[in-house]
């Protein structure tokens, strides 16, 4: 008994050797290059993981170092959409003038268009500046602008210092106006060599026509040398990578073509490529990670491809929930004769994750992947780089590595991989760790059930009447 235990304590400390991770469990590996100048380093996946991979959540991703040791990785969070900062545009503005601030409210004003924009004109009494009249108020035009504005910027023309107060108000027909910011300040000030300017004014992002600027406490020769509005920053989505699959029709199911991608790319974006000019139809487009799974609705739309006046014009990409499955389904309405002759083409738009990793060990490092036994073993973001923020923002000791171009030099492709163990770590294994167990499982119900026999023999021994016992007969009862 004591062999067979001894067996199944071997066999599972074979299993933990067997399970042990390196290079070579992998089907393929990219070499990376860090000079571990720093301790963190980042590198967008290539192409060439997501054709590789097995796991759609890239969880049979690993990167090693020159010992062929496992070191901790993290994936950082995708960031689809970026804020971009514009900067300021000038404005035209024109002066107006009165007696008393009661007449900004009664001016008539012209608006006249031409080739150059809006131009705001006063009549003739309240447009020319006298000995009686004084500066009330600022009109500035930003029709021409195409987006918000959340601040204005203020260029003022005097010799001197000045702390004054400025009141910005909006209008889309010069007559009615709202008011933005209500005396706020406008300084610029010197004193022992310090300088003090507060020349914005910020606001709720407003899109207007117009606006109108009154200041107070402002010297009497001051006027505004120029005027510049703040448009926000703007949101855009982040330049997607594309993957092109052609389709191939089903038998027997017209108007019914797969795809396969060959590969987990994460897409969030899908447009169609027709096969011929000045076709639409109604399309329905499904998904399944397996080529034996059940399909699952994605999305549905209108596909076209027309020409007009000389240019073609194609459906726009449509907008989908992250779908990492590899088999794709279109099916079109064959109402109007569906897309002709030829099969469509899918292309997939995706935005590379990036992976952040510790340089511990000795160079060079390997980045693998593609395995059927590898399970996800990722850190969070959060445990690998300190302090980092979920505004998508790494921290400065971060550093960028570089793909290491001469070890795929054989292939000319900067994102072709190096073979590791090829289509032998893609196959389906037996699970060894697993087997042990159940094969130590196994003996010990074994064992329990043979001391169980041999204790209930023993008993029923002990219990068996010996058969030496002689026989006694009752007396005779004599007459």
């Amino acid at each position: 008994m004591k062999t067979a235990v001894l067996a199944c304590l071997s066999a599972l400390w074979a299993a933990g050797v067997l399970g042990a991770e390196s290079p070579s469990s992998f089907a393929y590996g990219i070499a990376i290059r860090a000079d571990k100048s720093e301790a963190l380093y980042r590198l967008a996946l290539p192409r060439a993981v997501y054709r590789g991979a097995v796991r759609a959540d890239l969880g049979d991703l690993r990167v090693f170092n020159g010992a062929g040791e496992v070191v901790p990785h993290a994936f950082r969070p995708r960031v689809t959409v970026e804020s971009q900062e514009r900067p300021p545009v000038a404005l035209p503005f024109f002066p107006v003038y009165g007696e008393d601030e009661t007449q900004l409210e009664g001016l008539s004003l012209r608006v006249e268009r031409n080739a150059s924009g809006t131009i705001v004109r006063l009549d003739k009494r309240s447009r020319a500046p006298s000995a009686k009249k004084k500066l009330l108020a600022y009109l500035a035009d930003a029709t021409a602008l195409k987006d918000s504005v959340h601040a204005l910027e203020f260029e003022v023309k005097i010799g001197a210092p000045y702390a004054a107060k400025v009141s910005v108000e909006a209008s889309e027909d010069l007559a009615t106006w709202r008011l933005l910011a209500s005396h706020a300040p406008l300084v610029s000030l010197q004193h022992d060599g310090a300088n003090l300017e507060q020349r914005r004014v910020e606001f709720a992002p407003r899109k207007p026509k117009y606006f109108r600027i009154t200041w107070s406490g402002m010297p009497r020769d001051a006027s505004l040398g120029a005027l510049r509005a703040e448009p926000g920053e703007a949101r855009i989505a982040v330049a997607r990578q594309w993957e092109t699959a052609s389709g191939a029709a089903v038998a027997d199911k017209p108007g019914d073509y797969v795809f396969d991608t060959q590969g987990v790319f994460p897409a969030d974006r899908v447009r169609f490529e027709l096969p011929q000019e000045n076709t639409v139809a109604q399309v329905q487009l499904l998904s399944r990670a397996k080529s034996d799974a059940p399909w699952r609705p994605v999305t549905r739309g209108t596909a076209y491809r027309l020409r007009r006046d000389g240019t073609e014009v194609t459906s726009p990409e449509m907008a989908i929930g992250e779908n990492s499955d590899r088999y794709w389904l279109l099916k079109v309405d064959q109402r109007g004769g569906g897309l002709g002759a030829g099969a469509p083409k899918l292309a997939l738009g995706w935005i590379a994750s990036e992976i952040v990793w510790v340089a511990r060990g000795t160079p060079p490092f390997t980045l693998a992947y593609g395995s059927r036994d590898a399970k996800p073993s990722a850190y969070t973001i959060e445990s690998i780089v300190p302090g980092y923020r979920r505004d998508g923002e790494l921290e400065a000791n971060v550093a960028s590595a570089e793909q290491d171009k001469s070890m795929t030099v054989k292939t000319a492709e900067a994102d072709a991989p190096a073979v590791l163990a090829g289509a032998r770590a893609l196959e389906e294994r037996i699970d060894v760790k697993r087997w042990a167990l159940w094969v130590s499982l196994l003996a010990g119900v074994a064992f329990l059930g043979w001391m169980a026999w041999r204790l209930s023999r023993q008993m029923s021994e002990r219990a068996k009447p010996s058969s030496t016992t002689p026989e006694t007969t009752s007396p005779r009862r004599e007459a």
